[in-house]
């Protein structure tokens, strides 16, 4: 009997754990407000130091000057040719 109401106490204590309680409105606003808000910095953050890095990437390569000439060319190359 003892160890009965002892594996039910044990069940109880589990079972607190896994239910979940619903919790009010507010609170699950709160809650996805700020993962709203974690989302958005981490994103932010992410994109900023991925473009620094390949800024950085790329002002170390010389073919920045090739890249400008050929955009020159076309940039002058559609001009005349709209005119």
């Amino acid at each position: 009997m003892a160890e009965e109401n002892n594996l039910s106490q044990n069940q109880k204590i589990v079972e607190k754990y896994y239910i979940e309680v619903n919790p009010s409105g507010f609170r699950k606003f709160l809650h996805g407000l700020i993962g709203g808000l974690g989302w958005g910095v981490g994103i932010t953050l992410g994109t900023s130091l991925f473009l620094l890095a390949i800024g950085y990437l790329v002002s170390q390569i010389d073919f920045v000057p090739i890249l400008g000439q050929f955009l020159s060319d076309v940039v002058k190359s559609a001009s005349t040719n709209l005119k």
